[in-house]
Protein backbone atom coordinates (compact mmCIF):
# COMPACT_ATOMS: atom_id res chain seq x y z
CA UNK A 1 0.00 0.00 0.00
CA UNK A 2 2.16 2.76 -1.30
CA UNK A 3 1.62 6.15 0.41
CA UNK A 4 0.08 9.20 -1.54
CA UNK A 5 3.11 11.63 -2.93
CA UNK A 6 3.70 14.97 -1.05
CA UNK A 7 2.62 17.84 -3.39
CA UNK A 8 5.04 20.66 -3.63
CA UNK A 9 5.22 24.17 -4.55
CA UNK A 10 6.94 25.99 -7.67
CA UNK A 11 9.31 26.91 -5.52
CA UNK A 12 9.96 23.89 -3.94
CA UNK A 13 10.33 22.24 -7.06
CA UNK A 14 12.82 24.91 -8.19
CA UNK A 15 15.01 23.93 -5.47
CA UNK A 16 15.11 20.43 -6.20
CA UNK A 17 16.19 21.22 -9.58
CA UNK A 18 18.87 23.30 -8.78
CA UNK A 19 19.90 21.02 -6.04
CA UNK A 20 19.54 18.01 -8.37
CA UNK A 21 21.55 19.54 -11.35
CA UNK A 22 23.85 21.40 -9.35
CA UNK A 23 25.21 17.86 -7.71
CA UNK A 24 25.52 16.03 -10.78
CA UNK A 25 28.97 15.28 -10.75
CA UNK A 26 29.51 19.26 -9.29
CA UNK A 27 29.99 20.61 -12.89
CA UNK A 28 27.85 23.55 -11.65
CA UNK A 29 30.59 24.47 -9.80
CA UNK A 30 33.65 23.74 -11.91
CA UNK A 31 31.16 25.78 -14.63
CA UNK A 32 32.37 28.56 -13.09
CA UNK A 33 35.88 28.64 -14.48
CA UNK A 34 34.68 28.19 -18.44
CA UNK A 35 31.59 30.76 -18.09
CA UNK A 36 34.35 33.36 -16.98
CA UNK A 37 36.54 32.63 -20.29
CA UNK A 38 33.10 32.61 -22.34
CA UNK A 39 32.46 36.16 -20.93
CA UNK A 40 35.82 36.93 -22.09
CA UNK A 41 35.72 35.83 -25.20
CA UNK A 42 31.95 37.82 -25.69
CA UNK A 43 33.66 41.10 -24.20
CA UNK A 44 37.20 40.46 -26.04
CA UNK A 45 34.77 40.42 -29.93
CA UNK A 46 33.13 43.01 -28.64
CA UNK A 47 35.86 45.93 -28.14
CA UNK A 48 37.20 44.51 -31.24
CA UNK A 49 33.94 45.30 -32.86
CA UNK A 50 33.63 48.35 -31.29
CA UNK A 51 37.63 49.39 -32.17
CA UNK A 52 36.57 48.96 -36.33
CA UNK A 53 33.01 50.00 -36.59
CA UNK A 54 33.99 53.06 -39.17
CA UNK A 55 35.73 50.34 -41.24
CA UNK A 56 32.37 47.78 -41.55
CA UNK A 57 30.83 47.99 -45.30
CA UNK A 58 27.11 47.49 -43.71
CA UNK A 59 27.32 48.04 -39.82
CA UNK A 60 23.84 47.90 -40.40
CA UNK A 61 23.60 44.33 -40.80
CA UNK A 62 26.78 44.33 -37.86
CA UNK A 63 24.83 45.95 -35.17
CA UNK A 64 21.59 43.75 -35.70
CA UNK A 65 23.62 40.67 -35.17
CA UNK A 66 24.96 42.24 -32.25
CA UNK A 67 21.43 42.99 -31.29
CA UNK A 68 20.26 39.78 -31.53
CA UNK A 69 22.96 37.83 -29.96
CA UNK A 70 23.10 39.94 -27.07
CA UNK A 71 19.26 39.45 -26.94
CA UNK A 72 19.41 35.82 -27.19
CA UNK A 73 22.10 35.80 -24.40
CA UNK A 74 19.85 37.58 -22.03
CA UNK A 75 17.54 35.34 -22.77
CA UNK A 76 19.04 32.27 -22.20
CA UNK A 77 20.81 33.44 -18.76
CA UNK A 78 17.14 34.38 -17.12
CA UNK A 79 16.22 30.80 -18.02
CA UNK A 80 19.10 29.12 -16.82
CA UNK A 81 18.61 31.00 -13.26
CA UNK A 82 14.91 30.48 -13.27
CA UNK A 83 15.53 27.07 -14.11
CA UNK A 84 18.06 26.20 -11.19
CA UNK A 85 21.05 26.30 -13.48
CA UNK A 86 19.52 23.65 -15.35
CA UNK A 87 19.57 23.67 -19.53
CA UNK A 88 17.37 20.86 -21.12
CA UNK A 89 18.01 19.73 -24.68
CA UNK A 90 14.88 21.62 -25.91
CA UNK A 91 16.13 24.87 -24.60
CA UNK A 92 19.72 24.62 -25.76
CA UNK A 93 18.64 23.90 -29.82
CA UNK A 94 16.41 26.34 -29.27
CA UNK A 95 18.78 29.07 -28.63
CA UNK A 96 21.28 27.66 -30.97
CA UNK A 97 18.22 28.84 -33.92
CA UNK A 98 18.92 32.89 -33.19
CA UNK A 99 22.81 32.37 -32.36
CA UNK A 100 22.79 30.36 -36.04
CA UNK A 101 20.84 33.69 -37.45
CA UNK A 102 23.38 35.89 -35.91
CA UNK A 103 26.60 33.83 -37.54
CA UNK A 104 24.84 34.35 -40.47
CA UNK A 105 23.82 38.18 -40.09
CA UNK A 106 27.45 38.74 -39.38
CA UNK A 107 29.24 36.76 -42.00
CA UNK A 108 27.05 38.52 -44.70
CA UNK A 109 27.88 41.80 -43.56
CA UNK A 110 30.92 41.42 -43.76
CA UNK A 111 30.95 38.92 -47.20
CA UNK A 112 33.91 39.95 -49.31
CA UNK A 113 36.07 42.57 -46.93
CA UNK A 114 37.79 40.44 -44.78
CA UNK A 115 41.13 41.55 -45.89
CA UNK A 116 40.29 44.99 -44.60
CA UNK A 117 40.18 43.77 -41.04
CA UNK A 118 36.43 43.92 -40.80
CA UNK A 119 35.97 40.16 -39.30
CA UNK A 120 32.99 38.74 -37.87
CA UNK A 121 33.03 39.85 -34.48
CA UNK A 122 29.68 38.50 -33.11
CA UNK A 123 30.03 35.07 -34.87
CA UNK A 124 33.24 35.06 -32.95
CA UNK A 125 31.48 35.42 -30.04
CA UNK A 126 29.38 32.64 -30.22
CA UNK A 127 32.57 30.54 -29.23
CA UNK A 128 32.24 32.08 -25.51
CA UNK A 129 28.50 31.66 -24.99
CA UNK A 130 29.69 27.39 -26.52
CA UNK A 131 32.23 27.70 -23.54
CA UNK A 132 29.19 28.58 -20.80
CA UNK A 133 27.67 25.80 -21.91
CA UNK A 134 30.04 22.98 -21.14
CA UNK A 135 28.91 22.19 -17.74
CA UNK A 136 24.96 22.20 -18.82
CA UNK A 137 24.57 20.13 -21.77
CA UNK A 138 27.01 16.87 -22.96
CA UNK A 139 30.01 17.50 -24.62
CA UNK A 140 28.64 16.24 -28.11
CA UNK A 141 26.24 18.77 -28.38
CA UNK A 142 29.04 21.55 -27.79
CA UNK A 143 31.38 19.99 -29.87
CA UNK A 144 28.56 19.52 -32.61
CA UNK A 145 27.77 23.47 -32.47
CA UNK A 146 31.76 24.03 -32.69
CA UNK A 147 32.17 22.16 -35.95
CA UNK A 148 29.09 24.08 -37.35
CA UNK A 149 30.44 27.43 -36.16
CA UNK A 150 33.85 26.18 -37.64
CA UNK A 151 31.95 25.04 -40.71
CA UNK A 152 30.57 28.49 -41.37
CA UNK A 153 33.93 30.65 -40.63
CA UNK A 154 35.79 28.45 -43.10
CA UNK A 155 33.12 28.73 -45.92
CA UNK A 156 33.27 32.60 -45.77
CA UNK A 157 36.53 32.62 -45.70
CA UNK A 158 37.16 30.05 -48.77
CA UNK A 159 34.35 31.61 -50.59
CA UNK A 160 35.70 35.38 -50.26
CA UNK A 161 38.00 36.85 -52.32
CA UNK A 162 41.10 38.82 -50.51
CA UNK A 163 44.73 38.31 -50.30
CA UNK A 164 45.51 35.17 -48.29
CA UNK A 165 48.95 36.41 -47.15
CA UNK A 166 47.46 39.72 -45.62
CA UNK A 167 44.78 38.80 -43.63
CA UNK A 168 46.11 34.99 -42.66
CA UNK A 169 47.11 36.17 -39.39
CA UNK A 170 44.06 37.58 -38.56
CA UNK A 171 42.11 34.65 -39.99
CA UNK A 172 44.43 32.43 -37.78
CA UNK A 173 43.45 34.42 -34.38
CA UNK A 174 39.50 34.86 -35.44
CA UNK A 175 39.77 30.74 -35.37
CA UNK A 176 41.67 30.73 -31.93
CA UNK A 177 39.16 32.84 -30.56
CA UNK A 178 35.96 31.20 -31.58
CA UNK A 179 36.70 27.86 -32.28
CA UNK A 180 40.07 26.31 -29.83
CA UNK A 181 38.68 27.39 -27.11
CA UNK A 182 35.41 25.46 -26.98
CA UNK A 183 37.18 22.62 -28.32
CA UNK A 184 39.57 22.31 -25.51
CA UNK A 185 37.01 23.02 -23.07
CA UNK A 186 34.99 20.38 -24.25
CA UNK A 187 38.24 17.82 -23.71
CA UNK A 188 38.79 19.28 -20.27
CA UNK A 189 34.91 18.30 -19.31
CA UNK A 190 34.84 15.20 -20.96
CA UNK A 191 38.09 14.26 -18.86
CA UNK A 192 36.28 15.30 -15.55
CA UNK A 193 33.38 14.05 -15.49
CA UNK A 194 35.29 10.47 -16.97
CA UNK A 195 37.24 10.59 -14.04
CA UNK A 196 33.91 11.42 -11.25
CA UNK A 197 32.19 8.73 -12.64
CA UNK A 198 34.76 6.48 -11.87
CA UNK A 199 35.39 7.94 -8.83
CA UNK A 200 32.10 7.35 -7.66
CA UNK A 201 31.57 4.16 -8.96
CA UNK A 202 34.42 3.23 -6.72
CA UNK A 203 32.75 4.51 -3.84
CA UNK A 204 29.78 3.07 -4.22
CA UNK A 205 30.79 -0.30 -4.99
CA UNK A 206 33.16 0.20 -1.66
CA UNK A 207 30.03 -0.89 0.52
CA UNK A 208 30.06 -4.09 -0.49
CA UNK A 209 33.78 -4.76 1.18
CA UNK A 210 32.48 -4.77 4.54
CA UNK A 211 28.84 -6.10 3.80
CA UNK A 212 27.51 -9.35 4.44
CA UNK A 213 28.94 -12.33 2.93
CA UNK A 214 25.66 -12.58 1.29
CA UNK A 215 22.65 -10.28 1.20
CA UNK A 216 20.41 -8.32 -1.07
CA UNK A 217 22.51 -5.72 -3.77
CA UNK A 218 22.37 -2.17 -3.36
CA UNK A 219 19.02 -1.30 -5.43
CA UNK A 220 17.37 -4.88 -3.81
CA UNK A 221 17.78 -3.08 -0.16
CA UNK A 222 15.74 -0.28 -1.48
CA UNK A 223 13.41 -2.47 -2.81
CA UNK A 224 13.17 -4.17 0.62
CA UNK A 225 12.91 -1.18 2.27
CA UNK A 226 10.31 -0.33 0.84
CA UNK A 227 8.29 -3.59 0.85
CA UNK A 228 9.34 -3.51 4.68
CA UNK A 229 7.87 0.24 4.56
CA UNK A 230 4.76 -0.84 3.24
CA UNK A 231 3.97 -4.10 5.72
CA UNK A 232 4.30 -1.51 8.50
CA UNK A 233 1.89 0.80 7.38
CA UNK A 234 -0.96 -2.43 6.83
CA UNK A 235 -0.03 -3.49 10.25
CA UNK A 236 -0.33 0.08 11.74
CA UNK A 237 -3.81 0.52 10.26
CA UNK A 238 -4.71 -2.79 11.53
CA UNK A 239 -3.67 -1.65 14.80
CA UNK A 240 -5.33 1.74 14.88
CA UNK A 241 -8.49 0.05 13.60
CA UNK A 242 -8.64 1.94 10.43
CA UNK A 243 -8.48 -1.14 8.57
CA UNK A 244 -11.06 -4.59 10.47
CA UNK A 245 -10.40 -8.03 10.37
CA UNK A 246 -10.73 -9.89 8.30
CA UNK A 247 -8.98 -7.34 5.82
CA UNK A 248 -10.95 -6.72 2.79
CA UNK A 249 -10.32 -9.22 -0.32
CA UNK A 250 -8.21 -5.85 -2.20
CA UNK A 251 -6.09 -5.76 1.58
CA UNK A 252 -5.89 -9.56 1.14
CA UNK A 253 -4.18 -9.89 -1.92
CA UNK A 254 -1.95 -6.94 -1.37
CA UNK A 255 -0.53 -7.99 1.64
CA UNK A 256 -0.27 -11.54 0.12
CA UNK A 257 2.10 -10.17 -2.70
CA UNK A 258 4.29 -8.18 -0.41
CA UNK A 259 4.91 -11.25 1.91
CA UNK A 260 5.61 -12.86 -1.62
CA UNK A 261 8.04 -10.24 -2.74
CA UNK A 262 9.49 -10.19 0.84
CA UNK A 263 10.17 -13.92 0.61
CA UNK A 264 11.83 -13.91 -2.81
CA UNK A 265 14.37 -10.59 -1.56
CA UNK A 266 15.27 -12.85 1.30
CA UNK A 267 15.87 -15.87 -0.87
CA UNK A 268 18.10 -14.25 -3.35
CA UNK A 269 20.28 -12.24 -0.52
CA UNK A 270 21.09 -15.93 0.27
CA UNK A 271 22.46 -17.21 -2.90
CA UNK A 272 24.14 -14.04 -3.95
CA UNK A 273 27.88 -13.12 -2.64
CA UNK A 274 29.30 -9.37 -1.86
CA UNK A 275 31.38 -9.74 -4.99
CA UNK A 276 28.38 -10.72 -7.19
CA UNK A 277 26.62 -7.82 -5.93
CA UNK A 278 29.96 -5.25 -6.59
CA UNK A 279 30.15 -6.24 -10.06
CA UNK A 280 25.96 -6.08 -10.85
CA UNK A 281 26.49 -2.56 -8.96
CA UNK A 282 29.67 -1.36 -11.05
CA UNK A 283 29.28 0.40 -14.09
CA UNK A 284 32.83 -0.54 -14.75
CA UNK A 285 32.84 -3.84 -14.36
CA UNK A 286 29.37 -4.67 -15.47
CA UNK A 287 29.19 -5.67 -18.59
CA UNK A 288 33.06 -6.33 -18.36
CA UNK A 289 33.46 -8.88 -15.87
CA UNK A 290 32.46 -12.75 -15.98
CA UNK A 291 32.08 -13.98 -12.65
CA UNK A 292 32.39 -17.69 -12.11
CA UNK A 293 31.83 -18.87 -8.43
CA UNK A 294 29.52 -21.40 -8.34
CA UNK A 295 30.09 -22.63 -4.59
CA UNK A 296 29.96 -18.81 -3.14
CA UNK A 297 33.58 -19.13 -2.29
CA UNK A 298 34.04 -15.16 -2.09
CA UNK A 299 31.72 -14.88 0.47
CA UNK A 300 34.65 -16.50 3.22
CA UNK A 301 37.65 -13.58 2.18
CA UNK A 302 38.35 -12.08 4.87
CA UNK A 303 37.96 -8.21 4.86
CA UNK A 304 41.37 -7.32 3.56
CA UNK A 305 40.93 -9.82 0.41
CA UNK A 306 37.86 -8.56 -0.06
CA UNK A 307 39.01 -5.13 -0.27
CA UNK A 308 42.64 -6.04 -2.77
CA UNK A 309 40.47 -8.40 -4.77
CA UNK A 310 37.75 -5.87 -5.55
CA UNK A 311 40.30 -2.97 -6.21
CA UNK A 312 42.43 -5.07 -8.57
CA UNK A 313 39.31 -6.24 -10.69
CA UNK A 314 38.27 -2.44 -10.68
CA UNK A 315 42.43 -1.30 -11.76
CA UNK A 316 42.54 -4.18 -14.30
CA UNK A 317 39.01 -3.33 -15.83
CA UNK A 318 40.67 0.85 -16.46
CA UNK A 319 43.95 -0.82 -17.66
CA UNK A 320 42.31 -2.92 -20.68
CA UNK A 321 41.65 -1.16 -24.05
CA UNK A 322 38.52 -0.95 -26.18
CA UNK A 323 35.07 -1.64 -25.13
CA UNK A 324 34.24 -5.46 -26.16
CA UNK A 325 37.37 -6.77 -23.92
CA UNK A 326 36.79 -8.83 -21.17
CA UNK A 327 38.31 -10.03 -17.54
CA UNK A 328 37.17 -13.28 -16.66
CA UNK A 329 37.65 -14.62 -12.78
CA UNK A 330 37.10 -18.38 -11.58
CA UNK A 331 36.86 -18.99 -7.89
CA UNK A 332 37.32 -22.16 -7.60
CA UNK A 333 35.94 -24.61 -3.99
CA UNK A 334 37.76 -24.49 -0.51
CA UNK A 335 40.38 -27.19 -0.30
CA UNK A 336 42.14 -27.84 3.26
CA UNK A 337 46.48 -27.98 3.05
CA UNK A 338 47.60 -30.13 6.41
CA UNK A 339 50.68 -28.23 7.69
CA UNK A 340 52.33 -27.86 11.37
CA UNK A 341 49.67 -25.78 13.03
CA UNK A 342 46.91 -28.14 11.78
CA UNK A 343 44.96 -27.96 8.98
CA UNK A 344 44.66 -24.96 6.90
CA UNK A 345 41.57 -23.93 4.23
CA UNK A 346 42.31 -22.30 0.81
CA UNK A 347 41.02 -21.68 -2.42
CA UNK A 348 42.02 -20.68 -5.91
CA UNK A 349 41.31 -17.39 -7.69
CA UNK A 350 41.97 -17.47 -11.54
CA UNK A 351 42.02 -14.16 -13.33
CA UNK A 352 42.00 -14.12 -16.95
CA UNK A 353 42.28 -10.61 -18.91
CA UNK A 354 42.23 -10.37 -22.64
CA UNK A 355 44.11 -8.27 -24.52
CA UNK A 356 46.61 -6.80 -21.76
CA UNK A 357 50.31 -6.21 -21.29
CA UNK A 358 52.20 -6.68 -18.10
CA UNK A 359 53.58 -3.24 -18.92
CA UNK A 360 50.05 -1.99 -18.75
CA UNK A 361 49.13 -3.19 -15.26
CA UNK A 362 48.90 -0.17 -12.86
CA UNK A 363 51.53 -0.56 -10.12
CA UNK A 364 48.51 -0.18 -7.10
CA UNK A 365 46.66 -3.52 -9.62
CA UNK A 366 49.79 -6.09 -8.27
CA UNK A 367 49.74 -4.51 -4.69
CA UNK A 368 45.85 -5.20 -4.75
CA UNK A 369 46.50 -8.69 -5.79
CA UNK A 370 49.06 -9.47 -3.44
CA UNK A 371 47.10 -8.81 -0.96
CA UNK A 372 44.61 -10.96 -1.51
CA UNK A 373 47.05 -14.44 -1.58
CA UNK A 374 50.20 -16.02 -3.34
CA UNK A 375 50.32 -14.25 -6.70
CA UNK A 376 51.61 -16.46 -10.39
CA UNK A 377 51.12 -14.08 -13.36
CA UNK A 378 51.87 -15.40 -16.71
CA UNK A 379 51.52 -14.07 -19.88
CA UNK A 380 49.72 -15.65 -22.90
CA UNK A 381 48.81 -14.86 -26.48
CA UNK A 382 44.94 -13.53 -25.23
CA UNK A 383 46.31 -11.71 -22.47
CA UNK A 384 47.34 -12.10 -19.16
CA UNK A 385 46.49 -14.73 -16.36
CA UNK A 386 46.11 -14.16 -12.73
CA UNK A 387 46.61 -17.18 -10.69
CA UNK A 388 46.02 -16.67 -6.49
CA UNK A 389 46.39 -18.90 -3.59
CA UNK A 390 44.32 -17.46 -0.80
CA UNK A 391 44.26 -18.52 2.82
CA UNK A 392 40.72 -18.44 4.81
CA UNK A 393 40.60 -18.31 8.32
CA UNK A 394 39.13 -21.52 9.88
CA UNK A 395 36.28 -20.74 11.19
CA UNK A 396 34.66 -18.23 9.20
Amino acid sequence: MSLPEPSGSDRARTAGIRATSQAALGTARLGVGPGFAGAVIVVYSFVRFVANVAAYPHLPGNIGAWLLFIATLIAVTWHVRRTGYHLSGRAFWIASIPLACVAALDITAVWGHIDSGTFPSAACAIGGVLIGALSLRPIREIVTCTGVLALILITAILSSEHDRAVSLGAELVMFAVSIVPPLIGSLTMNAYRSLSRKALDRVMIQSTVTAPAFGPELMASERLASVDHEVEVIFEKVASGELQLPLSPEVSEQAASLATELRSHLVSGRQNTWLQHAVIESGVLRGSLDLDDVNATAALLQPGQREGLLSSLWLLALSSEGTTLRTHVRIGEVYSVQRVSGPERRCHIEILVDDIKRNRVEPASWAALRSVGDLVDTQTPQGMRFALECAIRVGQ
